[in-house]
């Protein structure tokens, strides 16, 4: 019952939309034989040799963006990530540098009282040093600092190490094929995971040259699925969507332009793969191009 109210939703919408065409003064321009396919659709690959260690999903999965899709060995990375961590949480050298100033000022502030007070107290020389010290102790705080924000970075490093043994999708979807089983060796460029999004589809079909100028991204469009074998429920739907591309070039052989519209598939009705036909509504601005004679 709720796939039928929703189909009814969905081809009310999109007759609104050539409804809205006719009204304007608009044209319904219809392109046959139109290929479903998923907007979103990718091929993880490792990009370094290594040796898988779990591939915790399967195919039919449902995963979210950033999942941990793949996961190499990384003893090795770790064991670097713990060195790189204990490196960077040391700061022995910062602090003792910090108290050394410190001492070294108030020893130079002591000498400098000292000859106000009685003149001579110190000898020059003896202040001079006083001083050096003082400001190779503020040196020694600096270098410390520096020696920390590197071992930071090595930090960073070896966190970036560690998660480049992960494949993360960069989609939310279905995971379609796992191409590969823990404690197989992968190359770098390798398949080991596909995912695809239908959430939103893409239908993409051939205009004849002439219609090619008619046709703007932003047009909307219907889509209706072909096919004899297809339920007569799923036929008669009709999905709203919009041009989103027209391809400039043209096929030399065929004569025809590509085309392809996106549309919003919430309840995957739409599948990969399936044949449909597009009905444009063209808009008034674009109906005909009207003719321009060039100068010689």
């Amino acid at each position: 019952m709720r796939s039928h109210s929703f189909g009814s939703v969905v081809t009310v919408l999109a007759l609104s939309i050539l409804t809205l065409s006719h009204a304007c003064g608009g044209e319904i321009l219809e392109v046959r034989d139109c290929r479903v396919s998923a907007v979103e659709r990718v091929v993880l690959a490792g990009e370094k040799l290594a040796i898988v260690a779990s591939i915790p999903v399967h195919a039919g999965q449902v995963v979210k963006q950033g999942d941990v899709v793949v996961q190499f060995r990384d003893d090795a990375a770790r064991t670097l990530l713990a060195s790189a961590q204990q490196e960077a949480g040391n700061d022995v050298d910062l602090r003792y540098a910090r108290k050394l100033s410190e001492l070294s000022t108030l020893e130079y502030s002591k000498a400098q009282q000292l000859n106000q007070e009685i003149p001579g107290g110190h000898a020059e020389m003896e202040v001079l040093k006083l001083r050096l010290a003082a400001e190779r102790a503020l040196l020694q705080i600096e270098q410390a600092s520096h020696h920390l924000e590197l071992a930071e970075l090595r930090r960073m490093e070896a966190e970036a190490a560690v998660e480049s043994y992960r494949i993360r999708t960069p989609v939310s979807g279905t995971v379609l094929n796992v191409h590969q089983r823990p404690g197989e060796a992968v190359a770098a460029g390798s398949p080991v995971v596909e995912i695809a999004n239908f959430d939103r589809m893409r239908v993409e079909g051939f205009l004849p040259v002439a219609d090619s100028w008619r046709v703007q991204p932003g047009d909307p469009v219907a889509i209706q699925l072909s096919g004899e074998s297809l339920p007569l429920g799923i036929r008669e739907m009709e999905f709203p969507g919009e041009v989103s591309f027209v391809d400039p070039q043209i096929n030399e052989v065929s004569q025809q332009v590509r085309i392809w519209a996106e549309v919003e598939n919430p309840r995957q009705i739409l599948k990969d793969g399936l044949i449909a036909k597009m009905r444009i509504a063209i808009r008034n601005e674009t109906k005909a191009i009207a003719p321009v004679t060039l100068k010689p």
